[in-house]
């Protein structure tokens, strides 16, 4: 045999032993889980809490929302986005999606392309 076969052979054969010898062909199996069952009851309170989630999850609220959550509405960078956060903090909550006109910089086309991803809560 020639030496580059030799050690072609010789690592073959250090590869399977190792493999044979590892820690994880010697671990016991898991043990099989046992399924269970739950039940849940549910009143109409939580129906209507769930079905309001719905409605506006992935939606933004402009009375909670801060300045990277707003930085994800069309058009609204870092700076609409703090003047919205300031316009809430001086003058309080928003009631209508409408009012968002009012705030420095926003105009009504752009309150338009994000009322459907707006809410107010």
């Amino acid at each position: 045999m020639d030496k580059k076969m030799l050690s072609g052979f010789m690592a073959s054969i250090c590869l399977a032993l190792g493999l044979g010898l590892s820690p994880l062909s010697y671990a016991e199996e898991a043990p099989a889980s046992t399924p269970t069952v739950s039940i849940e009851t549910h009143t109409s309170v939580d129906r209507d809490a769930k079905e309001n989630k719905a409605n506006t999850e992935g939606k933004v609220n402009l009375n909670t929302a801060t300045v990277d959550e707003l930085m994800g509405l069309k058009g609204i960078g870092k700076a609409k986005a703090q003047a919205i956060i300031d316009y809430r903090e001086q003058l309080g909550r928003f009631t209508t999606v409408d009012e968002l006109e009012k705030v420095f910089g926003i105009g009504m086309k752009l309150v338009d392309q994000n009322r459907d991803f707006i809410v107010i809560n």
